[in-house]
């Protein structure tokens, strides 16, 4: 579903609506056959990261922007 190329907003689902990044970048999608253990690369700002760094143990959420 999501492909390189896309833009992406980026959530901890415990944060409600306020994400991480918006309109990221999808750089690269690991694990396409399994979306459970499948990854983004997503380019994000400097301080986007530094908060993504810290990943929650609920995984992240990501809204698709249209293209």
């Amino acid at each position: 579903m999501v492909q390189v190329g896309d833009r992406v907003d980026l959530f901890r689902p415990t944060d409600g609506t306020r994400p991480i990044a918006t309109a990221a970048t999808v750089l690269g999608v690991t694990g396409i056959d399994d979306p459970l253990a499948g990854g983004l690369l997503l380019a994000l700002p400097p301080e986007a990261a530094k908060a993504a760094i810290k990943q929650p143990p609920e995984g992240y959420a990501i809204t698709v922007r249209p293209a």
